[in-house]
Parts: C-alpha cells; sequence; structure tokens
C-alpha cells in the first residue's frame, strides 16, 4: 500500500507487492546487450503487459543511460539498440545527442535556429545590427544607415526574410534609387549599408550565403574632391567658427596648419606631442605608417593654452570633455553661415572636415613646397594624389610669370621687349 496526500486529502493507492516488484525490475535483452525494459504492473499491449526501453552503455570510463520510451508507442528491442548504438557513435564522435533529453534540447534549437533565419531584414536592421552598431560607430553613421533602411531597403524588400532575398531584389533596389534621380555614389552607400547587415547575420549564422550585392554592378564613380579654400575663405571660416565654439575652432585651426585627418586629430594625445622640439608625431594614422611634422605657431599658441594633460589624455575634446565622435557642430554650421556649399549639387564639390586637409596641401603647392616634402607630411605612398592639386601649382606658376612680366614691363618704360621670329628653320 502506498500512501500521498494531495490537496490536504490522504490518497490510499493499493498495489500488490508482486506488481511493485514487477514495475521496478528491469530486464536485460539477451540479443541487444545494453537494452533493458520494464514492464507496466496493469497497462497491456496487445496480450501482454506493455514494456518501457531503456539503454546503458560506457565509454571511455563514463555511463550513458537513458529512456527511450514505451511499447505501445512504437519501440521494440530492434529499434531501441539502433538508438542505443546512434548514441554510442555520437558519444564516439565527441558531438551529437547521446540521450533523448539532448535530442530534445537540440530540436528546440534547430526551430530556433530556422524561426532565426526567417527573420526579415528590417527586423534585423533594427533588433540585432542597430543595438550593437551604437556602440561602436558615430551618430551620423547610424542616422545615414538608418535613412537608407527608411528610404530605400526597406519599401523595396516589404518584410521578406533575408535568406529569401536575391540579386534581383538588389537590383530592383538599385535602380530605385536611381529612378529618383539620385547618384550612383548614393547608390553604392544604400548596397554598403545591405552588405554591412548581410556579414553581420552571416557571422550569427543567420544566413549563410554571401551577400546578394556581390552580383550587382554598379559602375564606375569619381568620387574624388578636388575643391578647397582659398586663404581668404580659410580665414573667414576659422574666424565664424571661433565665434560659435571654442573646441572647434581649435579643432578646424589644427586641421588647417597640420593637413591632418579628423580621426588622427580627433584620436591625438599629449604623448604625441613634443613642445620643446615643437613637433607632432602621428602615430594612428589611415595608411598605418607613423608621420611626423613641425607645429606651425598659431597651432603651437593654441597648445600653450591648454591644460597639458597626462600622455594618454586627448588633446582636442568636445565641450564635455569627450572625444570628438563626428566633425563638430561648430564648424558644419560656419559652412551654412558662409554659404559655401550653396548653389552646388555634386557633393563632392562640397566642403567639408576633409577639404581642410586638401586646403593644406594646395595651399603647399602654391607656395612652391616639392612634391616629394608634401608626400612625406601627409602619408600619401604615390605622387598620384598630387594630380588633383596640379591646378593650384598652374595658378601659382601664372602668378610667377605675371610678376616676371611687370617687371619687365617696369625695367623697360612699360613697353614689353618684342622678339622678332627667327629665320632660322
Amino acid at each position: 500500500m502506498l500512501t500521498a496526500q494531495f490537496g490536504g486529502n490522504l490518497v490510499v493507492v493499493w498495489w500488490s507487492h508482486q506488481e511493485v516488484e514487477v514495475r521496478k525490475k528491469w530486464f536485460s535483452t539477451e540479443k541487444y546487450p545494453g537494452i533493458r525494459w520494464q514492464q507496466h504492473p496493469k497497462r497491456k499491449h496487445g496480450v501482454r503487459f506493455d514494456r518501457h526501453f531503456g539503454y546503458r552503455f560506457m565509454f571511455n570510463g563514463k555511463r550513458y543511460e537513458g529512456f527511450l520510451g514505451w511499447e505501445s508507442e512504437g519501440w521494440s528491442e530492434l529499434k531501441a539498440h539502433t538508438q542505443k548504438e546512434l548514441y554510442l557513435e555520437n558519444a564516439k564522435k565527441g558531438h551529437g545527442p547521446t540521450s533523448p533529453k539532448e535530442e530534445a534540447k537540440q530540436s528546440r534549437e534547430a526551430v530556433q535556429a530556422e524561426k532565426k533565419k526567417d527573420i526579415s531584414f528590417e527586423d534585423y536592421f533594427n533588433n540585432r545590427y542597430l543595438p550593437e552598431a551604437r556602440t561602436r560607430k558615430k551618430p551620423h553613421t547610424i542616422r545615414t544607415e538608418k535613412q537608407h533602411l527608411r528610404d530605400w531597403l526597406s519599401p523595396q524588400l516589404n518584410g521578406k526574410p533575408m535568406r529569401s532575398i536575391t540579386p534581383d531584389d538588389i537590383e530592383q533596389i538599385k535602380l530605385a534609387v536611381l529612378d529618383k534621380g539620385r547618384t550612383l555614389r548614393t547608390a553604392q552607400h544604400v548596397l554598403a549599408v545591405f552588405r554591412l547587415v548581410w556579414n553581420h547575420a552571416r557571422k550569427r549564422r543567420i544566413v549563410e550565403t554571401d551577400s546578394p550585392t556581390r552580383a550587382i554592378e554598379i559602375g564606375k564613380i569619381n568620387n574624388e574632391r578636388t575643391r578647397f579654400l582659398k586663404p581668404e575663405e580659410a580665414q573667414k571660416l576659422l574666424e565664424t567658427v571661433k565665434e560659435l565654439d571654442e573646441g572647434a575652432y581649435e579643432l578646424t585651426l589644427a586641421a588647417l596648419y597640420t593637413g591632418a585627418r579628423l580621426g588622427e586629430l580627433t584620436g591625438l594625445t599629449w604623448s604625441a606631442i613634443d613642445m620643446q622640439e615643437k613637433s607632432i608625431t602621428l602615430l594612428h594614422t589611415k595608411t598605418g605608417k607613423p608621420r611626423a611634422f613641425p607645429i606651425a605657431s598659431p597651432l603651437y599658441a593654441i597648445l600653450q593654452g591648454k591644460e597639458e594633460g597626462a600622455p594618454e589624455d586627448l588633446v582636442f575634446t568636445n565641450s564635455k570633455g569627450e572625444k570628438w565622435r563626428e566633425a563638430p557642430w561648430g564648424f558644419r554650421q560656419a559652412i551654412k553661415d558662409l554659404k559655401l556649399n550653396e548653389g552646388r549639387s555634386e557633393k563632392r564639390e562640397w566642403i567639408c572636415f576633409h577639404s581642410l586637409r586638401h586646403t593644406a596641401a594646395s595651399m603647399m603647392m602654391a607656395a612652391g613646397v616639392d612634391v616629394r616634402t608634401i608626400q612625406t607630411h601627409f602619408g600619401w605612398s604615390t605622387l598620384a594624389m598630387l594630380q588633383r592639386y596640379t591646378h593650384a601649382m598652374d595658378e601659382s606658376k601664372r602668378a610667377a610669370v605675371d610678376s616676371l612680366e611687370r617687371a619687365l614691363a617696369k625695367k623697360r618704360g612699360g613697353k614689353l621687349i618684342q622678339f622678332k621670329k627667327s629665320n632660322v628653320k
């Protein structure tokens, strides 16, 4: 007799001693070692009591055992043996389930994986990609990527599961951008966002194939910026930025007087500055090669006025004392106030923070600095980058010739010497 208490009531269950012994006892099969069964005390399957099958085996000193199922559920000695051999093989290989419990767990995980694979591009962007991207990307980059998702990617993909997206879908996105009168560069940026998100998902096994953007031809894009500031424009820009934000002014002046990139300046620490030698050494550059150059007097005056921090402290910070994450608001607002980009539809002709680097290079070129020195200063591996500044050198040559012309005219009483054509052939 067994007793149990349920909900405050004492329940008495009558089992004979023989029934309890039969129910608890395991019997081993003679034909299939490691396969066991126990008999149900009352329930029958056919003409005999129902049997519950289990297995047991040893491998590398570890015991594996478990319950499989009832004969009434379709289990037999042979089926139990086949399943046990599969578990044993998995144990030998070191992967795969070795028990029904592990098998059920892996099955649930497989179902979850399938559900993940059905996630749409937009859902993955918002719920998986975006939270992680915010921790390492600049705010304006996040805004741009969200805008491309809203304006171009979501309308064309229309909730389609990521694993169902094809190159044809990507081609339609590209055509939609161009049909709206946008440039190839914009189409390239939109597809770049798609590719970033796709590769993010692939690393997490949400998709298994290469990005479908690989099959899309964009065409050759000329993204070369040739516009830079004239000296008077640069001076006016500095004055305007200083009125708006002192920190932005310091960063802008440093860019003009060094020609360094925004990332090189925002990451500049005091360990890179030698105030005695009046020099800066950029260690973390785009090319990976350090660059060193003298500090111009206006920049030196600014550095003298700043409180020198620890070697690892940043030299230029925003109003909160934090690292600049993008071009300062004061700089961008000054560009708008001075209307430097007004009336220019081609974005590569717009003045941006990187234009300060181009301005510094063009001024050096116009001043007659030799090209090898300029190449070293700006960290260019070849002279090809100098080609965009040839017109600055041409203007300098034109001014030199004009000055020579004026000098000769003055010597001859305002008349130029007319050379006769030679008769020599």
